[in-house]
């Protein structure tokens, strides 16, 4: 794809990562480590973990990205014990499509279509009555972007339905500030997936996490392949971790961004709705327009959103830079 392309559709850290994480990767491709084999298990980049969330490193295993984890989970948990998997609508389409490759059902609930809050008592009731093994929501929610679950919807689920392991994708995590990770100690039934493929910056170097109980985590080990994160990745995670000041400025500066992006976007006639949102992208529900006819007349001025078959009239954009955003808007002026 042509350099010069926006990429509106990818929920990336616009600013980058960390000048720490340019510096590990520079001093580790000098030492030529790379002609060694690395940690098995990410042992170091697990102890900075555990100490960074308060967690034990047996609470911790590291992935490829966390699209790897996920996988793993929905193999040992869904497909060979032929399960089924609850989740809201809409959630991210392509974690729902390896869902649907590996359970026996895939029992969606919608979300409310005003603000699309998370109807915990009815996924309760649906859980029980179809039996579900395993529970998957994302917070905040894509691609709605707006913080489905919180402490105390989250735990009556795990009590509601301690039979299911539910599963949280923290991806957007850091925009909001909210994480689940640390009660994986106490709760047997809750996993959280994290990334460093969002605020940190690192998305094409894949390296993801999974926080768990103990236990689980270690049935999930013995999925895993070693050295299933290659060095460098590690090397550049690591650096990312440490300079939690540079994450705490970058996310202040996106959230300043996404203010004043989401008041411009409320200003273009073509979009009827820009729902509220706690990540770095805005779901926009469309007026005439249908979503993939806006796609395609973006597409001619090298300018790319992320749309869905099964949304046909909603469109989600992700906060750029401000001359970026801008480019978007005038583009959307054009039309």
């Amino acid at each position: 794809m042509a350099q010069d392309v926006l990429r509106f559709d990818a929920a990336i850290n616009p600013y980058g990562c960390s000048p720490k994480v340019v510096e590990a990767l520079i001093e580790f491709a000098r030492s030529k480590q790379y002609r060694l084999y690395g940690e098995e298990r990410a042992e170091t980049l697990r102890e900075e973990l555990a100490a960074h969330l308060g967690l034990a490193p047996e609470n911790l295993l590291v992935y490829n990205g966390t699209g790897e984890a996920l996988v793993w989970l929905f193999l040992s948990q869904l497909l060979l014990p032929r399960a089924r998997l609850l989740l809201p609508h809409p959630s991210y389409e392509r974690f729902v499509t390896a869902g649907r490759r590996c359970a026996a059902e895939v029992v969606e609930l919608p979300l409310d279509p005003q603000d699309f809050s998370l109807p915990v008592e009815q996924l309760i009731e649906t859980g029980r009555r179809k039996k579900v093994a395993l529970g998957l929501l994302s917070s905040p929610n894509n691609p709605s972007g707006n913080l489905i679950i919180d402490a105390t919807s989250l735990s009556r689920l795990l009590d509601g339905l301690p039979e299911c392991l539910w599963i949280v994708d923290e991806a957007y995590a850091d925009y909001p500030g909210l994480s689940f990770a640390a009660q994986v100690r106490q709760q047997p039934n809750l996993v959280v997936l994290r990334t460093f493929s969002k605020a940190y910056g690192l998305a094409g170097l894949r390296v993801g996490y999974v926080a768990a109980h103990e236990t689980l985590a270690q049935r999930l080990s013995q999925f895993q392949i070693p050295w299933a994160v290659n060095s460098m990745s590690l090397a550049a995670a690591r650096a990312a971790l440490e300079d939690q000041e540079y994450l705490r400025d970058v996310v202040a500066r996106i959230r300043a961004d996404c203010a004043q992006f989401r008041a411009a976007l409320g200003k273009v006639p073509h979009f009827q709705t820009v729902h509220h949102s706690d990540a770095n992208f805005f779901l926009v529900r469309l007026g005439t327009m249908e979503a993939d006819a806006l796609k395609v007349r973006l597409q001619e001025r090298q300018i790319r959103v992320r749309t869905r078959p099964d949304m046909p009239h909603h469109a989600r954009i992700t906060c750029l830079t401000p001359a970026e955003n801008q480019r978007l808007l005038d583009a959307l002026k054009e039309l």
